[in-house]
């Protein structure tokens, strides 16, 4: 089998392409800089095979280039998308998020594809009462633009799974764990507080997943197929923590005391208004945004779904993930040795 896949060098594509090689999958991987994504792969170790892991240049917002990308493709996992934090504008957005959903989509309906795994965002089904959250439901249109460009290419991936397209939704919360070909958004954060004290909200509180448990979730649906009939949706949100919680998962793995510095959740919806204000004007290097403080102080505890036991896959645990995230962290010089010293 070949499957296509597209941000594969981001986080979750490099390892869901990874996890289909180990399974002795072929993969094609969309890229806009070929030269470039040889290097990043390089940089992770990335277990390429020229024979099985083909490198096509092409953009999710080209139709014709996704179009020569699709032939004799027989599955489709679409992991492109803008983050909040990368896209400098809510127009960025939508031509990346849903646009560019829609032509790979589109494309990949084209040629009957056997499956197609959309990579949303657990954002586009957040509520602030996790008993509220059903993914059976049509979706709220947020108010934020990441998120509603999010749920909007979400809805034209359901219309067509619901009129029968082999289609798997996967909605993971903030993905952390090793091997990240960039600096990816919740790295980021990481970075922040180390470097500027861990903001200690009065509400909420944080779910990250491992990507390695995200991408065998992805790979083994390719392979292996649904195990049910309903209409595939899965959140895998891996654990929660509260705020506290996390502050003291990451002194004792990283043998360092982060300042800890206690914040109004509502203070911070604030500032994070503010902070989107100024970015219409300058860069901003921080990760402090309106959406994602409504999402940092008032995140419920949401339910990994079923399918994990299914597929036989259980959570790396916090500790764990959060080992193997800081020494990514150590190696790629984001953090240095005196801010892990139980890792250096």
């Amino acid at each position: 089998m070949t499957i296509l896949i597209t941000g594969a060098t981001g986080f979750i594509g490099s390892h869901v392409a990874r996890y289909l090689l180990q399974a002795n999958q072929s993969v094609r991987l969309l890229v806009r800089d070929i030269e470039k994504a040889k290097a990043v792969f390089t940089c992770i170790d990335f277990p390429f095979n020229a024979q099985r892991c083909e490198l096509v240049l092409g953009d999710i917002t080209d139709t014709e280039s996704i179009h020569a990308a699709m032939r004799n493709v027989q599955a489709v996992i679409h992991a492109a998308a803008a983050t909040p934090i990368a896209a400098p504008s809510a127009q960025v957005l939508e031509r990346i998020n849903v646009i560019g959903t829609k032509n790979i989509l589109d494309a990949a309906l084209a040629v009957n594809v056997s499956r197609f795994i959309y990579v949303s965002s657990a954002t586009a089904v957040f509520n602030t009462s996790a008993s509220l959250i059903d993914l059976a439901k049509p979706l709220t249109m947020p108010s934020m633009p990441y998120g509603r460009s999010k749920a909007k290419a979400e809805n034209l991936v359901r219309d067509s799974q619901q009129q029968g397209a082999p289609i798997s939704i996967i909605y993971p919360s903030g993905v952390i764990g090793p091997q990240d070909p960039g600096f990816s958004d919740a790295f980021k954060a990481l970075y922040h507080r180390f470097n500027n004290g861990f903001r200690m909200f009065d509400g909420g509180g944080i779910q990250q997943v491992d990507v390695r448990d995200v991408a065998a979730l992805m790979s083994s649906i390719i392979v292996n197929g649904e195990s049910t009939q309903a209409l595939a949706r899965h959140l895998i949100v891996g654990h929660y923590l509260s705020w506290i919680e996390q502050a003291d998962l990451i002194d004792r793995v990283s043998g360092y005391s982060l300042q800890r510095l206690p914040m109004a959740g509502w203070k911070m919806r604030v500032l994070g208004r503010l902070f989107d204000i100024v970015r219409l004007i300058k860069k901003v290097d921080s990760p402090v945004s309106a959406e994602m403080m409504r999402y940092a102080t008032q995140w419920p505890e949401m339910t990994n779904t079923p399918a994990l036991a299914d597929h036989g896959i259980e959570l790396h645990s916090p500790e764990k993930t959060m080992s193997d995230s800081l020494t990514a962290l150590l190696a790629a010089g984001h953090l240095n040795e005196d801010q892990v010293p139980a890792l250096a």
